[in-house]
């Protein structure tokens, strides 16, 4: 598996993944070989195909409590992983390289909204394991999580 910085070649192959994976996605401007501006696309490679997505910003505000340092923040909206490629470490992989890229962007915590509906339990189990923390609950049906992004602060937090 490889994981990398998306290209705008990736881009059909991205939308495929979000209308096979989570139709519910906008595929914005994917199948035309684009990436949206001012995002962090990262995909996760296997034997040519996309298996594995991810969408983030490096230079986001949390404004609601339990923002452990002041920002920018990391905000990751979504990660995809083809449900015939689950539960091999492509997510982990995912989550892992753009806490990478935010620690190098002098970012140190990102955080994420989990997503609900089915499958919850599975989701938040899967970022407890990745070393995101619940924050204090905000009008989302589910608690924001968080993560440092370098293990130094995380010990001292």
């Amino acid at each position: 598996m490889i994981v990398r910085n998306a290209t705008g070649l990736d881009g059909p192959a991205i939308s495929d993944l979000m209308v096979r994976a989570a139709p519910h996605f906008d595929t914005k401007c994917y199948p035309d070989q684009l990436l949206p501006p001012g995002m962090t696309v990262l995909v996760a490679m296997e034997n040519g195909r996309v298996v594995g997505w991810l969408e983030g910003v490096l230079d986001w505000d949390y404004t609601e409590p339990g923002a452990p340092t002041p920002p920018p923040h990391g905000y990751i909206l979504a990660v995809v992983v083809d449900p015939e490629s689950r539960r091999r470490g492509i997510g982990r992989a995912l989550l892992d390289l753009f806490v990478a890229e935010a620690r190098e962007a002098d970012v140190r915590w990102v955080y994420l909204i989990p997503e609900g509906g089915e499958g919850t339990a599975g989701r938040l189990a899967f970022f407890h394991a990745a070393g995101f923390t619940e924050l204090p609950p905000t009008d989302d049906p589910l608690p924001p999580m968080g993560r440092w992004t370098d293990v130094e602060a995380m010990a001292h937090h």
